[in-house]
């Protein structure tokens, strides 16, 4: 990730110093080519992070790319090399801060989570958020892990918001995702294997004169439980609002 930050800024920069020589071979004026090309460095690296999923730091990794392409231009109409010694000084003591706030923030641990199945479950759980009256979720102290017990119908409502236990608003941090087949009892039976924990998404849906629904659903079984889906999303029936 830090790998795709780091590309994701030279080429920002690159590209944005690229518009502004070539801007300035129709434009007598400086200012405009210059302007020009520290918008398409912003707006280039700003809409690259976000594709990486750096989220809230899209914005600040999208500051770094502009110093970049500052230094790039002071590169070009450096005559003396005073200023592109200054320049690379700032830039490279910035650059190394930049990744090492980025490395702090993707290295801390989120919480893991863990699934309690009724025996043979197969199909999506499916977890609905801030309902009102419904249980809140729980970090197990001891695991530091949150574990959802999933009853036969497969859907859990609780009144915690979808970021319960995330590193930050935007980000869950790395985490351990695991399955467990339980018995009546709630006795663990059988692990499942790593392959038969399928995809998993959050997401909201916004029905008209009702409040926005918040959700995330994991797919659980073979490869045929993921072509369908996760039906209970769009279910009226079951929906607690």
């Amino acid at each position: 990730m830090l790998y795709a930050g780091a590309f994701s800024m030279l080429i920002s920069a690159g590209i944005g110093f690229a518009v502004r020589l070539f801007l300035q071979k129709f434009f007598k004026s400086g200012m405009l080519p210059l302007v020009s090309g520290g918008a398409m460095t912003l707006l280039l690296s700003y809409l690259i992070m976000s594709f990486f999923k750096f989220g809230f730091y899209s914005a600040t990794m999208a500051g770094v790319a502009l110093l970049v392409y500052a230094l790039f231009l002071g590169l070009w109409n450096d005559r003396t090399g005073s200023i592109t010694r200054r320049a690379g000084m700032t830039l490279s003591v910035l650059f190394v801060a930049a990744l090492i706030y980025l490395s702090a923030i993707s290295s801390q641990p989120g919480v893991d989570q863990t699934y309690l199945l009724p025996l043979g479950f197969k199909g999506c759980v499916l977890i609905n958020y801030e309902v009102e009256g419904a249980p809140p979720l729980k970090v197990e102290d001891n695991d530091n892990e949150i574990v959802y017990h999933v009853p036969d119908g497969g859907i859990i409502n609780t009144s915690s918001p979808m970021e319960f236990g995330w590193v930050s608003n935007e980000n869950s941090g790395p985490l351990q995702l695991r399955a467990f087949f339980v018995d009546e009892v709630g006795n663990k039976v059988q692990e499942l294997p790593r392959e038969n924990i399928l995809f998993g998404a959050n997401g909201s849906i916004q029905e008209e004169g009702k409040p926005e629904r918040t959700y995330y659903f994991q797919l659980f079984g073979s490869k045929e439980v993921e072509t369908e889906g996760c039906p209970a999303v769009e279910s009226s029936g079951e929906s607690p609002w």
